[in-house]
C-alpha cells in the first residue's frame, strides 16, 4: 500500500485477519472522523498515521466516497 500525505489509501486486499485496511494522515482522519464513527469502523491512531479496518468492503467504499466528496485524494490498490 502506498502512503500519500494528505490522502486516503485503501487496499482491496484483505489482511490476514480478514479486514480491509485504509491508511491516512492525521489531518485526513480528523476530516473523516464523524464518517468513520458513523460507519462503526475500527481505528488505530499511531503518531501522525491513522489505520482504519473493517471486514465490509461496502463500508470502505462509503468512506472513500465521502472522502472524494470532501476533495480528499483517494488511492486504491
Amino acid at each position: 500500500m502506498v502512503r500519500v500525505a494528505g490522502g486516503l489509501n485503501v487496499s482491496r486486499r484483505k489482511e490476514p485477519g480478514g479486514n480491509y485496511v485504509a491508511v491516512m494522515d492525521r489531518e485526513t482522519y480528523e476530516r473523516l472522523k464523524s464518517t468513520i464513527s458513523k460507519l462503526g469502523l475500527d481505528v488505530e491512531v499511531t503518531g501522525n498515521i491513522a489505520i482504519v479496518k473493517d471486514k465490509s468492503w461496502n463500508h470502505m467504499r462509503r468512506l472513500m466516497n465521502t472522502a472524494r466528496e470532501l476533495g480528499i485524494n483517494v488511492n486504491e490498490d
